[in-house]
C-alpha cells in the first residue's frame, strides 16, 4: 500500500510540474504556457502527502523545498486560503480524525511559517473539541431516476434527497387503473397530454392504459435483469445521501428529521456503522440515551474496532448514572485508542460518582487487570484515572489533552479540599496542577480554559493567603 501511495505520489509531481528531466527543442517563437493555479483538489492531495512526509521523518528543509517546488502556483497566501476552508469542513464533520489532528500538529511545530500556525490552529481545535460534535459533511448529489408523472398523481417510491435539500410534498392523489380510465375517458386534454408523454398516436383510452402497463413492466423487468452488485451500488449511493441530509439536519439541530434520515438510510443500508453512529449522535442530543446506546450497539456489532462509539456509548451510560457499565465501556474505547484523553476525562467522572466497582466488569477490563488502582472508586480512583491518562498522553504528543488531564486533577484536589474542609495538602496540590495545565493551555491558543484556571488558581490563592508573586508562572 505504501509503495502504491508513494508511485501515485511520483506520478503526480511528474504531470504537476513537468518533472522528466530529459531536455526538449523548443522552438524559439514558442511561449510557455502559465500553468494553472492549484484547484482545493490539488492542494487537499498535495497537502496529504506533505502529512505524509512529515509523518515519515520529513524535516523542516525538506518541507520548506516542498513548498518551494511549487513556485508561483501555490504561495503561502494561497495555501493558508485553502488550508482556512479545508479546516472549517474539518471542524464541521461528524466523526472525530485525530490521528490527521495530530499530523496537522506536527507540522504545526515544524516552524514552517503560517501554514504551519495555521494548521497547529486546527489541529488543536480538531483535538479539543467535544466527542458528540456534530459538523457539517460535503453534501452527496443523488441522481433521481425520471419515471412517468401527471401533476395530480403521487409517486408511490420514496426518491433519497437531492443536493441534501428537502423536497416539495404536495398534495397528490393515487389512483387506480380503473379510475384512470374513467378521467381519460371524460378528459380530452388528459388524453392528449399523457399520450404526448408516451409517445404514442392514438388517444383511445384502452391504448393508453395498456401502453402505461407495458412501460411499467419493462421498468420492473429491467429492474429484476439488473446485477446484484448494482442495485447494491445504488443502495450505497442512497444511504450516503440520506446520511448526508442527516448531518445537515443535525447542523441546523433539527434533531428529529436527522434520525428520521439516518433510520432511512440504516434501511438501505444495515451494514453502514458510520449511520448507526451517527443516529446516536442525535439521539443523544435529544437526551434518548437509552436509544443512543441501542443505535450505538449496532455500529459496535458492524465494527467491534470503533473507539468514537464506544467513547460515546460510555458518555451515555454516565447520563443514565449507569457508572460501572459506562467505565466498561470506556475502557473498550481505551484498549483500541490509549492517549485518548477524552476517554480518560470520562472514566474518572465515572470512578468518582460510583460507590463501588463491579468486580465482574473489572474482571474484563484489561486496563484494570494492568493496574488495580483503576479498581478504586471515589476521590482515589478519579486520580488514579488521570495520572493513568498521563502516561499515554504526554506533553510532547498531544499537548492539549495532557493540559486538560492536569486541569481535571487540579479540579478534582479543588473539589476534595472544599468537601473535607481541608485546605492543605489538597488546595497546594490543585495549585500545582493547575501551573502545569497553563503550559499547554495558553491564553492565546485557549482563552476560555485558561482564565477559568486563573479563576481557580486565584480562589486558591485567597484561600491560602498567598498572592500572584507565591505562585511561579509556568514555563
Amino acid at each position: 500500500m505504501l509503495k502504491q501511495i508513494w508511485r501515485s505520489l511520483v506520478r503526480w509531481f511528474q504531470r504537476l510540474f513537468g518533472s522528466d528531466n530529459r531536455r526538449k527543442p523548443t522552438p524559439s517563437s514558442f511561449q510557455p504556457e502559465t500553468p494553472k493555479p492549484l484547484s482545493d483538489t490539488d492542494y487537499e492531495f498535495l497537502y496529504t502527502q506533505l502529512l505524509e512526509g512529515v509523518t515519515h521523518g520529513w524535516q523542516q528543509p525538506r518541507v520548506l523545498r516542498f513548498f518551494e517546488s511549487l513556485g508561483d502556483r501555490g504561495s503561502q497566501a494561497q495555501w493558508v486560503g485553502w488550508l482556512r476552508r479545508f479546516g472549517d469542513r474539518l471542524l464541521a464533520s461528524p466523526v472525530p480524525n485525530n490521528e490527521l489532528a495530530a499530523r496537522m500538529v506536527q507540522l504545526g511545530q515544524m516552524g514552517c511559517g503560517e501554514i504551519s500556525d495555521v494548521s497547529y490552529e486546527i489541529g488543536m481545535q480538531l483535538l479539543t473539541r467535544s466527542p458528540a460534535r456534530m459538523g457539517q459533511r460535503e453534501p452527496v448529489s443523488e441522481p433521481v431516476s425520471e419515471i412517468f408523472e401527471y401533476e395530480e398523481y403521487e409517486r408511490t417510491e420514496e426518491a433519497p434527497p437531492e443536493n441534501n435539500q428537502p423536497e416539495e410534498n404536495p398534495e397528490l392523489k393515487t389512483v387506480t387503473l380503473d379510475e384512470l380510465f374513467v378521467m381519460l375517458e371524460q378528459d380530452a386534454g388528459l388524453r392528449q397530454q399523457v399520450a404526448e408523454q408516451l409517445q404514442i398516436d392514438t388517444t383511445d383510452p384502452q391504448v393508453i392504459i395498456q401502453a402505461l402497463v407495458n412501460q411499467f413492466n419493462a421498468a420492473d423487468q429491467e429492474n429484476a435483469d439488473q446485477p446484484a452488485e448494482e442495485v447494491s451500488q445504488q443502495a450505497s449511493d442512497e444511504a450516503e445521501a440520506w446520511l448526508n441530509q442527516g448531518v445537515q439536519q443535525v447542523l441546523a439541530e433539527n434533531f428529529p428529521e436527522a434520525i428520521a434520515s439516518f433510520e432511512r438510510a440504516t434501511q438501505l443500508k444495515p451494514d453502514n456503522e458510520e449511520a448507526w453512529y451517527s443516529k446516536g449522535i442525535a439521539l443523544s442530543h435529544l437526551g434518548q440515551f437509552e436509544e443512543a446506546i441501542a443505535s450505538l450497539d449496532k455500529a459496535l456489532q458492524l465494527k467491534h474496532n470503533y473507539p468514537e462509539a464506544w467513547n460515546l456509548r460510555g458518555f451515555a451510560l454516565q447520563n443514565l448514572n449507569r457508572y460501572e457499565e459506562a467505565i466498561a465501556s470506556l475502557d473498550q474505547a481505551l484498549q483500541f485508542k490509549l492517549d485518548d484523553w477524552q476517554s480518560w476525562i470520562g472514566r474518572g467522572n465515572c470512578a468518582a460518582n460510583s460507590v463501588s466497582y463491579d468486580p465482574l466488569l473489572a474482571s474484563l477490563s484489561q486496563l484494570a487487570q494492568n493496574n488495580p488502582n483503576l479498581n478504586q472508586r471515589g476521590f482515589e480512583g478519579q486520580i488514579a484515572c488521570y495520572q493513568e491518562g498521563l502516561k499515554y498522553v504526554t506533553q510532547d504528543s498531544d499537548p492539549v489533552g495532557w493540559g486538560i488531564l492536569h486541569q481535571a486533577i487540579g479540579n478534582a484536589h479543588h473539589q476534595k479540599g472544599q468537601r473535607d474542609f481541608m485546605i492543605d495538602p489538597y488546595f497546594h496540590q490543585a495549585l500545582a496542577e493547575y501551573q502545569e495545565a497553563l503550559k499547554t493551555l495558553t491564553e492565546e491558543n485557549f482563552p476560555d480554559a485558561y482564565q477559568a484556571i486563573l479563576q481557580d488558581i486565584q480562589q486558591l490563592q485567597l484561600a491560602l493567603g498567598e498572592t500572584n508573586d507565591d505562585i511561579s508562572s509556568p514555563s
